[in-house]
């Protein structure tokens, strides 16, 4: 698969929690549950999570905790929308919990639900939020099948804040304009910490943002926490 497409499939990952189907998100920032690429597949982010919730984490490696992040992170939201948890497994789980969220939010944008099979309804959700994100940003959506206008969708948005944080986006992809972004981002939140950057990578950065400033990072809404909770 190629890079871009995979990064862009990440992105759809979520629907403000995680979930190892598809999404009905429409934002290139709304990517919780760590299909992320990049920085928040980092080993010391991975360890931040386990620990605020309150994962033990002695003797596993990154991928055994970022697998009990995700589990815990459903069971967790099952037990919040009163969804019962017990004898399912994670996958089984994980798709009632995200029909869940696409009746609710269904709801909330007035469309039918009854009488529809859960993906079809997914599918229409998916579709009225990249619409209605299209239409903030000015995207003109006739014509355009959904996996084209959520690329424009996805393009613009990642476009519009390089240029807030006055990157060159001519000539650039828009996989690697996301990427500089994130690294533009790292780079101010260490220097509002005060953190020493010399000589240090954006990964290394973002690690100690991670490891030895997050509550300061979290109350200034700083990256990585300036989209809320992570």
């Amino acid at each position: 698969m190629k890079k871009g497409l995979w990064i862009l499939t990440a992105m759809l990952l979520s629907l403000a929690f995680v979930g190892p189907i598809s999404s009905v998100s429409a934002d290139p920032h709304d990517e919780e549950g760590h299909e992320k690429a990049g920085f928040f597949k980092s080993e010391a982010f991975v360890k931040y999570q386990a620990e605020e919730l309150g994962i033990d984490e002695e003797g596993k490696d990154a991928e055994t905790l970022r697998k009990e992040v995700k589990e815990t992170k459903i069971k967790r939201a099952a037990q919040e929308m009163g969804v019962e948890t017990e004898g399912k497994d994670f996958k089984s789980l994980a798709k009632e919990v995200h029909h869940q969220k696409v009746m609710e939010k269904a709801e909330e944008m007035g469309i039918e639900a009854e009488g529809k099979e859960p993906e079809a309804l997914a599918k229409e959700v998916q579709e009225e939020r990249l619409k209605k994100r299209a239409n903030e940003l000015d995207i003109a959506t006739e014509g355009k099948d959904m996996e084209a206008l959520q690329k424009e969708v996805f393009e613009t948005t990642v476009n519009h804040e390089a240029t807030i944080l006055g990157i060159d986006t001519e000539g650039k992809d828009w996989v690697d304009i996301h990427k500089e972004v994130q690294e533009v981002k790292v780079i101010q939140s260490a220097e509002q910490l005060r953190i020493n950057t010399k000589d240090k990578d954006t990964q290394q950065l973002f690690d100690e943002i991670i490891t030895k400033h997050a509550d300061e990072a979290k109350n200034q809404k700083l990256f990585p926490f300036d989209r809320g909770e992570q």
